[in-house]
């Protein structure tokens, strides 16, 4: 059984799909029909096959990541009316992404802390099989009732390797969540550490709208005069990073006086110092300063392994202090 979900993205179509015996899936079926209506057609096919293909490679590499989302399978189908058979993928099926589920619910720190830190380890897995997520944002994260969050959507993945379509693009996901040095187009001397601080800077910004509903970009910019601020967002500037980044420091500083304000609504105020002091180690505007300072200088300047270890241990004293509550 298929019907469609509404979602859709450039060149593809999402259906919700049930198996005879009853199990749920996501099918993800490239939208070849667009194509058509590029200027070159081969080039847009080549394009879009390109890209199908690296993304089921990298599921079927990824398929023992706990915190990533698994293909079920994937194949291609002869459609009517259609000119060439349609590739698809079917991903497992999840309840809801974080952006729906926090406009309708409203969710306790314990919970909020638990699924950041599935996102980090998420994170950490796909960095140690050599991919960077580089499209980390709301409607990416998803969640399952049994398991709580996984990462999905990597069709703009990277790999260390070079095998990524995306591979020549200095970003390839959405630039209202890209890190500053993106926005200002400054150029970085090793593009895969360039990815995986790219990934800390958004899963900082993830962590940000998880507890305000607004990513960290938001409170960044709403800090910085107009007159500094990227074209991408509306300002008058391009490039001059280093010219534009001390400013960036002394908004980033505003951002974060901001954010520990309205982290009061959503988290005991015991909490609220260590989760200020994570998102300032990873937001940095400075990417040469971004991550953990025990790893920031070295050869493992993206090291996860010290979030994983405080959101698990922020959501376990969470959770306690929840228990403890008097009914």
């Amino acid at each position: 059984m298929l019907s469609r979900d509404g979602s859709q993205g450039a060149f593809s179509v999402g259906y919700l799909v049930q198996h005879p015996a009853g199990h749920l899936g996501f099918l993800k079926a490239v939208d070849l029909s667009a194509t058509f209506q590029e200027l070159n057609v081969t080039v847009a096919l080549q394009e879009v096959t390109e890209r199908h293909n690296f993304e089921v490679a990298l599921l079927e590499s990824c398929w023992h990541l706990s915190r990533v989302v698994s293909a079920i399978t994937h194949g291609q189908v002869r459609v009517a009316g259609a000119l060439v058979p349609v590739p698809y993928v079917i991903l497992e099926r999840a309840d809801a992404d974080v952006r729906a589920h926090l406009s309708t619910h409203t969710c306790d720190a314990a919970w909020i802390l638990r699924c950041l830190h599935h996102i980090t380890v998420g994170l950490r897995q796909l960095h140690s099989a050599r991919f960077a997520h580089n499209d980390l944002k709301p409607a990416n994260v998803l969640l399952f009732s049994a398991v709580g969050a996984k990462l999905g959507d990597l069709g703009k993945a990277v790999d260390e390797v070079g095998r990524s379509p995306f591979t020549e693009e200095r970003f390839p996901g959405e630039y209202q969540y890209a890190p500053p040095e993106v926005l200002y187009l400054e150029q970085q001397p090793d593009l895969w550490l360039h990815r995986l601080r790219c990934d800390l800077y958004q899963l900082g910004g993830l962590m940000t709208f998880l507890f305000t509903q607004r990513h960290f970009n938001d409170y960044l910019y709403a800090a910085l005069d107009l007159s500094l601020r990227s074209g991408f967002l509306g300002g008058p500037v391009l490039g001059e990073f280093p010219q534009v980044l001390p400013y960036l420091l002394e908004a980033f500083d505003r951002a974060l006086a901001q954010i520990a304000v309205d982290l009061r609504s959503s988290l005991p105020a015991a909490l609220i110092p260590e989760v200020i002091r994570s998102l300032r180690e990873l937001c940095f505007p400075d990417p040469a300063r971004r991550g953990h300072p025990r790893h920031v200088q070295g050869r493992h300047a993206a090291n996860l392994e010290q979030y994983v270890s405080l959101f698990n241990r922020l959501a376990v004293e969470a959770e306690l202090r929840l228990r403890l509550q008097p009914t």
